[in-house]
């Protein structure tokens, strides 16, 4: 009996330390990136070959803005790097800068009343992007991903400024994959 205990306790502690080692590591880049810069993301609108592009192309330029807002504060609340901003001119010499851009590949607006009242996936809004972390210096591909949100109900049919924050989200948790950051 005390065997088995003593061989339980031993499992324990060896599958609970790397958990409490991987704990303890900082919250940062294991690239030691000195900063992100988050670009707004394009859109082509001239592009009429699918229904999904030509929606795309009809993103208003504030929308577009707000995008840009919305991942600027959440990655700069989550602490991954020392300096979160929009894109600046040139890069610090000697200092890795990661860059976050991409392209809109489909964009529905979504109308919150149907939401509300329809349901059943009625008026939902949906925002989808091809993402793209590139080092700034090299300007080698860090990673690409496409990142699809979908706002379908919510309290009162939910909001367009909900939508855009789950998005920024689901980018922050793509950023961390690509970097490797816990």
């Amino acid at each position: 009996m005390k065997t088995n205990f003593r061989l339980v306790l031993t499992v324990v502690a060896c599958l609970a330390a790397p958990a409490l080692a991987r704990a303890e590591e900082p919250k940062t880049a294991k690239v030691a990136y000195s900063a992100l810069e988050i670009a707004r993301f394009d859109v082509n609108r001239e592009d009429y070959s699918s229904k999904e592009a030509e929606r795309a192309g009809k993103i208003s330029d504030e929308f577009l803005d707000g995008i840009q807002r919305a991942l600027l504060g959440e990655m700069t609340r989550s602490s991954l790097f020392p300096a979160v901003r929009k894109p600046a001119e040139s890069a610090e010499a000697g200092s890795p800068v990661l860059i976050l851009g991409g392209r809109i590949v489909d964009f529905k607006p979504g109308n919150r009343a149907a939401r509300y009242f329809a349901g059943f996936g009625a008026g939902q809004q949906k925002i989808e992007v091809e993402c793209v972390l590139k080092n700034k210096t090299t300007g080698e591909v860090v990673a690409k991903e496409m990142i699809t949100d979908r706002k379908v109900a919510g309290w009162a049919g939910g909001s367009e400024e909900k939508g855009v924050e789950d998005f920024a989200e689901k980018v922050l948790a793509f950023l961390k994959r690509s970097i490797g950051a816990p």
